[in-house]
């Protein structure tokens, strides 16, 4: 049984069941692709926010520590002993003091005081590639005019000391001629960067942080939604499964039960066709005696009606399970479609005229010879005549038969009782009555129409009905075709 099969042999209960989880399922590969996505570039984005908001207090942070050296700086500038650089007993005093206050300053930093005949410096820098220069000038206290410089040696070892408070994220300060070229594997890291000014201008202040770690949070997400999706798919397997064992005894189940229905219905059919038949056969021929009287001539005429509609009826109810059996035999023969309608309305015609209808005829066809059954087709036609006839007290019939494309369609419009539409959706449904409440509709068994919509999809044929409500006549379009 193919995967359609399947579906279409599903009830409605089973198939809302079926949707609902489906639904579930695709809902959470939808949030789960969403945040495979889009949603890991977010968290991304909102990262990058935190990472610059930290980024800006820590260069807050540099800046005012390098400015807090540049005011020593110039503090020491400004002392009066710092103009007797030129003087050459005063050498060791200068020295003394910038070695006091390297070491109070602390950080590896070199204090150097410098004209153009000497330098006075605290200590040797060491690494003088990695060097950030600090420097302000030296007036003479007597003329105010530059006599030398005092510099400030800062190691750029020491930046490598700026620390974070997050473990997985990293602040390092580049100068702008390397740039970032020192950060090792930066695809795998979230980074963000910002260019320094004033005593660092020149350096831009980079902080990372580590990809893994800061989506980790979305990742944990990820693996609990992708667990649930693999919990619903095999919930939905299951269930599917169950479903489809529970659906399969079903309709085995139903079909055994419309087996032995129609079954019974055959037997019964064929068993009672023949009593019915004899108690025809000897009602007409007791209403023709001679010794029969009026009154019971027409007691006589009530039991021949009666066991004639019972006897449609039944014959109607074999069709049905001949139908439901897949044991109808289509007799495929070329009719003469105008001969076949002029043959229906002729066998009607005395219905038409006991009710004293007005009855109107047009038909304009080219290909007068159909391949079909004839039978049926006549059946189909009779059917749709008679219940115009029987649900149209007064007025007219008006039946047109047209041929669109190779396809005929016969209208037949009556201004009899019509039907509430509310009802119209049923008509076709079996033992279905729409105007049961009538006590002057009488002899129906409710498989009319139905049974005349199965034997015109027999013979590719299709039956629509309309009415525009109560009192306002029924319109039929029987449509068929050629084998």
């Amino acid at each position: 049984m193919s995967l359609i099969q399947f579906w279409k042999k599903l009830t409605d209960s089973y198939k809302i069941v079926i949707a609902m989880l489906l639904s579930i399922v695709f809902i959470q590969l939808g949030t789960l692709i969403y945040i495979w996505k889009f949603e890991s570039l977010l968290l991304v984005k909102k990262e990058e926010k935190n990472l610059n908001y930290q980024l800006k207090n820590k260069e807050k942070e540099l800046l005012s520590h390098m400015n807090a050296l540049q005011k020593e700086l110039d503090f020491l500038a400004s002392l009066n002993v710092m103009d007797d650089v030129i003087t050459e007993d005063i050498d060791k005093r200068i020295s003394i003091l910038l070695e006091k206050k390297a070491q109070d300053l602390s950080e590896n930093i070199v204090l150097i005081v410098t004209n153009k005949e000497k330098k006075i410096a605290s200590s040797t820098a060491k690494n003088k590639e990695h060097i950030l220069y600090l420097k302000t000038p030296i007036n003479a206290s007597f003329n105010k005019y530059t006599i030398g410089e005092l510099l400030l040696l800062y190691p750029l070892d020491n930046f490598e000391k700026i620390s974070s408070n997050h473990i997985y994220q990293n602040f390092y300060l580049v100068s702008d001629k390397i740039k970032e070229n020192t950060i090792e594997d930066k695809d795998s890291k979230i980074m963000v960067s910002t260019k320094l000014e004033g005593v660092l201008n020149g350096y831009s202040l980079f902080l990372t942080y580590e990809k893994e770690f800061a989506l980790q949070t979305i990742k944990e997400i990820e693996k609990i939604l992708l667990f649930a999706f693999i919990i619903s798919l095999l919930l939905l397997l299951f269930m599917s499964w169950k479903l489809f064992k529970k659906q399969i005894s079903i309709v085995e189940h139903t079909q055994e039960i419309l087996e032995v229905k129609r079954t019974f219905l055959s037997l019964m059919s064929h068993e009672l066709r023949t009593p019915l038949g004899s108690i025809l056969t000897l009602t007409q021929h007791l209403m023709i005696s001679e010794n029969m009287k009026a009154k019971e001539i027409d007691v006589l005429g009530h039991i021949e009606s009666a066991s004639e509609h019972l006897l449609a009826m039944i014959n109607n109810l074999l069709q049905l399970s001949k139908i439901e059996a897949n044991t109808m035999i289509i007799k495929k023969e070329s009719v003469d479609i105008v001969n076949c309608m002029d043959e229906i309305i002729e066998m009607v015609y005395p219905l038409i005229e006991d009710k004293n209808l007005l009855f109107y005829k047009k038909i304009i066809v080219q290909n007068t010879k159909i391949v079909t059954d004839k039978a049926f087709l006549i059946q189909i036609i009779m059917n749709l005549l008679s219940n115009a006839i029987k649900f149209t007290p007064s007025g007219s019939i008006t039946l047109v038969l047209n041929e669109v494309n190779g396809e005929y369609v016969l209208h037949i419009k009556d201004t009899g009782i019509g039907i509430e539409q509310s009802k119209q959706v049923s008509l076709f449904s079996e033992y279905y009555k729409a105007h049961s409440e009538d006590q002057n509709i009488k002899h129906s068994s409710g498989l009319g129409l139905a049974l005349s919509q199965r034997v015109a999809k027999l013979i590719h044929g299709n039956i629509v009905l309309s009415s525009l409500g109560l009192g306002k006549g029924t319109q039929v379009y029987f449509s068929f075709k050629s084998f």
